[in-house]
């Protein structure tokens, strides 16, 4: 079954039965389900950045993990793919694997990425009223139980656990 979510100003649809509401077709957006979750290739996209964390909002519902992760994962996977997009060369196509499931600790979500290097911390205070970037890794501290990053075939992959309190 799913459920149509009235809120915010938007709809929001959601799985209650343990299969995700995917999304309809969406440009340069591909969303397999696996496991407990699901794995959306894509190139970056307004629209399919919106699919994706609406479908990483719902993983924990959709699975038994605890619903309210669903908001901080959600927040955790725009902040990655927005700085993939941010680090990335401009007017070229951004490309992304973004793959959430919710294990039996809570909730897992890995960004793959093709952009070199190493994701570096800013010396930015979380609470500051003047800087317009710079609180990414500060959010994954403060969000996540732990994050890393590893080798992916893509490049890059940074996986965040978020655990069910």
């Amino acid at each position: 079954m799913t459920v149509t979510v009235h809120g915010a100003g938007t709809l929001h649809r959601i799985a209650v039965d343990g299969r995700l509401a995917l999304p309809g077709p969406v440009p340069g957006l591909v969303v397999t389900e696996q496991g407990r979750g699901f794995r959306a290739e894509m190139t970056a996209s307004m629209e399919a950045f919106s699919a994706v964390r609406a479908l990483t909002r719902s993983v924990p519902s959709a699975f038994g993990a605890n619903p309210e992760l669903g908001v901080s994962a959600e927040l955790v996977a725009s902040e990655l793919m927005g700085n993939v997009v941010r680090a990335s060369p401009k007017d070229e196509p951004v490309p992304l694997i973004v793959e959430v499931y919710a294990v039996s600790t809570g909730v897992e979500v890995i960004v793959h990425d093709a952009v070199s290097g190493q994701p570096s911390r800013c010396d930015v205070a979380l609470d500051s009223t003047e800087a317009l970037s710079g609180r990414g890794l500060h959010l994954l501290d403060l969000l996540t139980d732990r994050w890393t990053v590893e080798s992916s075939p893509l490049g890059k992959q940074i996986r965040c656990h978020l655990r069910s309190v």
